[in-house]
């Protein structure tokens, strides 16, 4: 295996400050709250019967399991910032790598705006007096306040990262807890009573795998803080692996509960389950509190977010990709400039972006660099055996080859199903062209 590039002078190194407590936290903190405040009554309304929702979460929850197997091993061979970009370097050169990187860093920009719009909807109605510019205005406010937090310094971010990831688990754990003593749904609700138009149709398929990959994503944010993570090898993998399982379990428990306990027409109708669910135990206080749970929920998400960008844009900087004050570190051990450049991203797309449209773009991308990074374990594999202690991915080939395929095949049924959300993930990574380039002169010339 060729050894990974040497930094440009000006760069400076990332500091060692977090460990297996954060990394578990933003594996499932940045996880689970996407997926367990909307996305079942999204799942509910787009495929119209109880079996079809907990199936889905089953296969959404293993492929994403057997995707955490493979990245393991990823991630202990190339214990480096930047997340996705250092395998496709190593694997398949410059270019490839910085357009995974660029999809990479717009997707978490992406996922950014959309999780920040739905703190802002969870906020708003919370407030004793209507805000002047309402969900988006203290969406934005959110961004910017997070923002500062993490300039601070690494410990203040990911301390921000494990107290959410607490109260949210905390807070669900909590509910499904607590439902036990809740009488299971008496209005049965006959499957041909909430039709899909035409039976379970590709394109409610398809719009189903991208609620499920959109709540799973998440899973994989150990990796860009491999440089700031003691023993990242055995660390990482067991936060990969533990903190997948973990949130299979909980989707599935949660969906499950609020199935037996809620009649399915409810779910369907509406924007919030598990607020119907806790209404069902202390009435509308209780859906406040899954309001405010919410609100804690996309905070922990968007803080995950925005570490994961920066990471992206440091990485870029340090190997001369771009400009190299991208990759200057603060004392206190956070990117400043690449931060910056997130939070502008963030706040553009915040701005124009709609929830809807947001989520389907995301997907694929997420998607797309999914399978870029899954190939590269078998160009790793023939430049050298698996480094001893480290982890060795279950049942390669075979697992990474259906993993690849799997991947192709999301891709595929997307850009059949939803072409122009496709068309725009497609614009976004071609993007990396031009900038690249551009960014290339600018390092060039001031060489």
């Amino acid at each position: 295996m060729p050894p990974n590039p040497a930094p440009p002078p000006r760069a400076s190194p990332l500091r060692r400050l977090v460990g297996l407590g954060f990394t578990l936290a933003v594996a499932v903190g940045g996880t689970a709250g996407t997926g367990v405040l909307s996305s079942p009554g999204e799942l509910a309304r787009g495929l119209g019967g109880p079996g079809p929702v907990l199936a889905l979460w089953v296969v959404g929850g293993l492929y994403t399991l057997l995707a955490a197997n493979t990245l393991a091993e990823l991630a202990g061979r190339l214990p480096q910032a930047g997340g996705w970009y250092g395998y496709a370097e190593a694997a398949f050169g410059e270019f490839p790598a910085v357009a995974v990187a660029w999809a990479d860093w717009t997707s978490s920009c992406v996922t950014g705006a959309l999780v920040a719009l739905l703190l802002g909807q969870y906020l708003a109605p919370l407030l004793p007096l209507a805000v002047p510019g309402g969900p988006r205005l203290l969406a934005a406010l959110a961004v910017l306040v997070l923002a500062a937090v993490q300039a601070r310094g690494l410990r203040e971010g990911s301390q921000a990262q494990e107290i959410t990831a607490g109260v949210l688990l905390l807070g669900v754990v909590g509910l499904l807890a607590a439902s036990v003593a809740l009488p299971a749904a008496t209005v049965a609700i006959p499957p041909a009573s909430v039709p899909v138009a035409g039976g379970l149709t590709a394109a409610a398929l398809v719009a189903g795998l991208q609620v499920v990959v959109f709540a799973y994503d998440g899973w994989y944010a150990p990796i860009y803080f491999a440089e700031e993570t003691p023993q990242p090898g055995r660390t990482l993998s067991r936060a990969l692996v533990g903190g997948v399982a973990a949130v299979l379990v909980l989707y599935f428990v949660l969906n499950a509960v609020l199935l037996r306990v809620l009649p399915f027409a409810t779910i369907q109708t509406t924007s919030l389950p598990l607020g119907e669910l806790a209404a069902a135990l202390a009435g509308p206080v209780g859906r406040r509190l899954v309001l405010g749970l919410g609100v804690v929920a996309m905070l922990g998400v968007l803080n995950s977010v925005l570490l994961m960008a920066t990471r992206v844009l440091f990485a870029l900087g340090r190997a001369g990709q771009l400009p190299a004050g991208l990759a200057q570190v603060h004392a206190g051990g956070t990117p400043r400039s690449a931060l910056g450049a997130a939070t502008v991203l963030t706040l553009a797309l915040l701005a124009t972006g709609t929830v809807e449209a947001l989520e389907a773009v995301t997907a694929v991308l997420f998607v797309g660099y999914y399978v870029v990074g899954f190939a590269a374990l078998f160009r790793l594999r023939r430049q050298g055996p698996v480094p001893p202690g480290n982890y060795r991915a279950w049942a390669h080939p075979w697992s990474t080859g259906l993993l690849v395929a799997l991947s192709v095949g999301f891709l595929v049924l997307n850009v059949v199903a939803d072409w122009a959300h496709a068309l725009v993930a497609v614009g976004l990574v071609a993007g990396a062209w031009p900038l690249w380039r551009w960014a290339r002169r600018g390092t060039s010339a001031a060489a």
